[in-house]
C-alpha cells in the first residue's frame, strides 16, 4: 500500500502542467469577450461591478452567460416577435446585471434568482417555446418590481 501511495506522488508533479493547461483554458473561458456589448450599460459601475457584469452577461466556465441564453431563447421566438423580445432581452439583462453586480449587502437581486429566471427561461424554451414571450415579460415585471 505504501508503494502505491508513493508511485502515485511520484506522477502528480507530471500531471500538474495538464492541470495548469485546464485551469488555463477555464480562465479563458471566463474573460472571453462579448460581441454585443454595445447593448448594455456598463457607465456608473465601479471597476469590482463592470467585472461582476461582464461575468453575468458573458457567463463563467460553470455557468452560462446572459448572452448565451438570450441567444438560446432568440432562436426558439417566432420571427415576427424576434426584434422586440431582442431589445426586450437586452433590456432586461442590462436591468438584471447592473443591480446583481451590486455588493451583496444592498443588491435586490441575488443569484438564486439568477438560477430561477435562468431554469425558467430554458425549460420553457424546451418545452414550451410559444410561451416565451410571456415568460420574458413576466420576469420583467419581477425584476421590476423587486428594483423599483
Amino acid at each position: 500500500m505504501r508503494y502505491l501511495l508513493l508511485a502515485l506522488l511520484l506522477h502528480v508533479p507530471a500531471a500538474l502542467p495538464v492541470a495548469n493547461s485546464y485551469a488555463a483554458v477555464a480562465e479563458a473561458s471566463i474573460s472571453r469577450p462579448t460581441d454585443n456589448m454595445q447593448n448594455y450599460d456598463l457607465s456608473g459601475l465601479s471597476s469590482e461591478e463592470r467585472q461582476w457584469f461582464l461575468k453575468f452577461i458573458n457567463g463563467t466556465f460553470f455557468a452560462d452567460g446572459w448572452q448565451e441564453i438570450a441567444e438560446d431563447i432568440l432562436g426558439k421566438i417566432p420571427a415576427h416577435v424576434r426584434p422586440s423580445k431582442e431589445e426586450k432581452l437586452n433590456e432586461l439583462g442590462n436591468k438584471i446585471g447592473r443591480e446583481w453586480c451590486k455588493d451583496n449587502d444592498v443588491r435586490k437581486i441575488d443569484t438564486a434568482m439568477l438560477k430561477k429566471w435562468g431554469r425558467l427561461l430554458r425549460s420553457t424554451s424546451r418545452e414550451n417555446p410559444h410561451v416565451l414571450a410571456s415568460v420574458i415579460d413576466y420576469i420583467d415585471e419581477e425584476v421590476n418590481t423587486l428594483i423599483d
